[in-house]
């Protein structure tokens, strides 16, 4: 369905205007400044609230985290839906527009990109579908949360951003809950854009030249469909599309990244100095601010559960409760398939099926802009899913999506469920119900078992790997179902008495379905499991370094490949540089040289090799060249750093030619760069001074208002390939640090009153709060905190004591 789009600019005179009537008579900053310091919700004292059964103690730690006690899972999921409101009801909002494809109704035409991105990708309908499949004791659950949540909005204690965009929270329900794991689920979903690159490659060079530089496909590519039945130009338009969306939104949030993964380990009690299990896990998001997780403890009607949960969703996502611990990462299967479908070019809603017609649905999809007329949508679904291609007007393809995600299932049963599970069997049985995304989760019990399964929706293909597209006509390419879930991958009690995940692979060749054909390096599992193996009896401290460890096994073999290829040809001017690498243990500490100097010359020789193999135009295409949004193009520079390295290891393809002199014009540049943005004087080069963190407030983006949320930057050692995930995109100098930490957590099983957690930022996103920032420097620097779990070492670390009662016992 082709239609011509409007254009829009990227007005911001409403904030503006905004701004100036919040401020009055008594001027913009002044104004500003008195609302940053407006009084916070209240920790301590009686509110009476409508809604409640009976009396819910809320006690906050001098930490800020909140320690809910109730009588009935009603109360419980109602007082937590009311302190995630107290704390971060801004987030939330934002979260759900995002998911709902409704963030033009707050910032106006710039956000209609990401608005109509989300709908033409069906973001709304999987929160919908979502939303439809509660069971009733769920389903109660969900409401009582988001009772909580409206109930704290009725008392109108609003946080400073609403009063200085000038508009009022809407009513929360289950289906904004669901909407911010739509996006969530989008980040971590794979692989829509791995199979537009090779595309991409497949129409440039050829089956064989593309199936070289895919080092996850065997063989030469079996191509189903000719390359211009799709045509590379659509994968460009496809991918700017995304970029371009987000470029534009004057909010920092992009739902995705490079890297976006995670570590988790679990060693049995045979491994540590207590004789109890010891579970870590260190989930790797983007840097938000406020931070991604919020910290909560959950006790009565069944319930004694604490950990990191999402601002807006019920229950606890990682952490523990009084008899099991568990941790995830992503696992990345391929739960992403394009699809070209074939209409009738007489009827614009009929599609082709085997040779039978069908009509497609067709969703009207009202766009509110603020500021400006509503933009109207239409949006087709074939049986495969949305036809995106219609973001496009002068597209003459018709392009689906299937995604897991748009599968029915019950995800908050899922968490529900493990929150409160006593055993293996009661754990397992719980993730059954974990629909999207798939992930790696490690187990623990008080009991000494450890464990791992992988939950989640994996498709199975009739035929057909995911590597590229297919015809959508065809049933012979139709998803068939899903991997049974007792047969996902899943192990308990190995031998080894380790089970090591960082979003490696996860099965040997022995394993009879099909996840993925793409999986991130592996060098963090690796780096891991070897630490763990010299600290052979460990203690929770000692996991702890290894969380913060910044040792790159990347760097030390892109060193062990290039320094003695370097080494043919000394240039003078090259000494300096050569000879502190040669001595560097591939430690990216932020005070050392050494890192920089390596980061550079792997760019800029990965990126030289890439044109040698496809000419700059392609290469172009391919690699990133865009601050913070151009994501989607990482994970190829990892899978061509990956080739850079083999061919000097092993030779490249004969048509791609030696790389081994592009070695020496990479190191040089990387030194030329350096002394350019950095001065003439090595010392000034450190690795810290070119990779930062900047933790950005959404608002950052906006004038005048953007002012009081200057973000924070801070030097930080680490890359995307240690242990201490610090990802930062592939070009030198390098953008601001793009996934992190998000939360760091060391259980000591069983002994839950010595578990440990950190938080890059702090409980609040109240800015006049102070957990607003807290707990940065400890982040920072490996530090913890203690997760409280004992009612007597909660009440010695009290802060704040807030009692919620109904008003006839008040």
């Amino acid at each position: 369905m082709k239609i011509s789009r409007p254009t829009f600019t990227r007005p911001t005179d409403w904030i503006l205007t905004a701004a100036v009537a919040v401020a009055g008579a008594v001027g913009v900053k002044v104004a500003l400044k008195s609302l940053w310091k407006r009084p916070l919700p209240p920790s301590s004292g009686r509110i009476q609230v409508e809604g409640l059964q009976n009396p819910v103690e809320i006690i906050r730690d001098k930490w800020g985290v909140p320690h809910i006690y109730a009588q009935s899972e009603q109360d419980l999921f109602f007082a937590q839906g009311y302190t995630h409101a107290q704390d971060r009801l801004f987030q939330m909002d934002i979260n759900r527009r995002l998911g709902a494809g409704r963030i033009s109704e707050l910032v106006g035409p710039s956000g209609l990109g990401s608005d109509r991105f989300a709908r033409f990708m069906g973001w709304p309908q999987v929160a919908t579908a979502h939303a439809a499949t509660l069971d009733a004791v769920t389903a109660d659950i969900a409401k009582a949360f988001s009772a909580g949540v409206n109930t704290y909005i009725a008392q109108g204690k609003l946080p400073v951003e609403f009063t200085l965009l000038a508009y009022k929270p809407e009513p929360w329900s289950y289906f904004d809950t669901v909407a911010w794991g739509a996006v969530l689920a989008w980040g971590l979903s794979v692989n829509w854009e791995g199979e537009l690159d090779r595309l991409m490659l497949l129409e440039a060079l050829g089956p064989e030249k593309a199936a070289d530089l895919t080092p996850s496909y065997t063989g030469n590519y079996q191509t189903i469909l000719p390359a211009t039945a799709v045509g590379a130009r659509m994968a460009v338009r496809m991918k700017a599309a995304f970029q371009q969306a987000f470029a534009d939104l004057p909010l920092t949030y992009v739902p995705t990244g490079h890297g976006i993964g995670s570590n988790n380990w679990v060693v049995s009690g045979d491994h540590t100095q207590s004789g109890r299990p010891i579970l870590a896990n260190d989930p790797h998001l983007p840097p938000f601010c406020p931070a991604f997780w919020y910290e909560n403890h959950l006790v009565g009607a069944g319930y004694d559960v604490t950990g990191f949960t999402l601002p807006g969703v019920p229950g606890v996502v990682i952490g523990h409760n009084e008899h099991v611990a568990w941790g995830v990462t992503n696992a990345f299967p391929d739960v992403q398939d394009i699809f070209v479908e074939r209409f009738d070019p007489q009827n614009c809603v009929r599609y082709e099926v085997d040779g039978r017609w069908f009509d497609a649905d067709v969703v009207t999809e009202e766009i509110k802009v603020r500021g400006r007329k509503t933009v109207v949508e239409q949006v087709r679904y074939t049986r495969n899913g949305p036809v995106f291609s219609d973001m496009f007007a002068e597209e003459s393809r018709d392009l689906s999506l299937r995604w897991a995600a748009y599968g029915r299932n019950n995800h908050l049963r899922a968490v529900i469920e493990t929150n409160q599970a006593a055993n293996w069997q009661e754990f397992r049985n719980g993730l059954r119900c974990w629909g999207f995304p798939s992930q790696n989760v490690v187990y623990a019990d008080a009991a000494g078992n450890i464990g791992y399964q992988m939950p989640g929706l994996v498709p199975l293909r009739k035929n057909g790997d995911g590597m590229l597209p297919v015809p959508g006509w065809a049933e012979a390419y139709d998803w068939v179902g899903w991997i049974p879930f007792d047969e996902m991958p899943k192990l308990y009690n190995p031998p080894s008495g380790r089970i090591v995940t960082a979003n490696n692979r996860v099965h040997g060749s022995d394993y009879p379905y099909l996840l993925t054909s793409e999986w991130l390096a592996g060098y963090r599992a690796q780096r891991i499991d070897s630490l763990l193996c010299e600290t052979s009896v460990g203690t929770l401290r000692d996991h702890g370094r290894i969380q913060f460890d910044t040792v790159s096994l990347q760097a030390r073999r892109f060193l062990k490949a290039a320094l003695p290829a370097a080494a043919e040809n000394p240039d003078p001017v090259l000494r300096y540089a050569l000879e502190l690498l040669q001595d560097w243990d591939g430690d990216m500490h932020p005070d050392l040289v050494a890192p920089s100097l390596y980061f550079g010359w792997q760019v800029h020789f990965s990126q030289a090799c890439l044109v040698q193999a496809v000419g700059g135009e392609l290469a172009q295409e391919l690699l990133p060249h865009r601050e913070e949004v151009d994501l989607l193009n990482y994970p190829f520079h990892g899978i061509v750093l990956d080739l850079a390295l083999n061919w000097l290891d092993n030779g490249p393809p004969h048509w791609v030619g030696s790389v081994r002199p592009l070695l020496i014009p990479a190191l040089k540049k990387t030194i030329a760069v350096l002394a350019t943005e950095f001065g003439d004087d090595p010392n000034g080069w450190q690795w810290g001074v070119l990779h930062r963190i900047e933790l950005k407030h959404p608002l950052t983006r906006i004038p005048v208002l953007g002012q009081l949320w200057k973000p924070r930057t801070i030097p930080i050692g680490g890359d995307g390939y240690t242990v201490n995930q610090a990802d930062v995109s592939p070009h030198f100098p390098p953008d601001p640090v793009n996934i992190i930490a998000s939360c760091r957590m060391l259980l000591d099983v069983g002994s839950w009153d010595n578990c440990l957690s950190a938080l890059p930022g702090g409980q609040s996103g109240q800015p006049a709060s102070p957990y607003f920032q807290d707990g940065l420097e400890d982040w920072r620097n490996g530090r913890y905190h203690p997760m409280l779990f004992s009612r007597e070492k909660i009440e010695t670390a009290a802060v704040g004591w807030l009692i919620l009662s109904p008003p006839t016992l008040a």
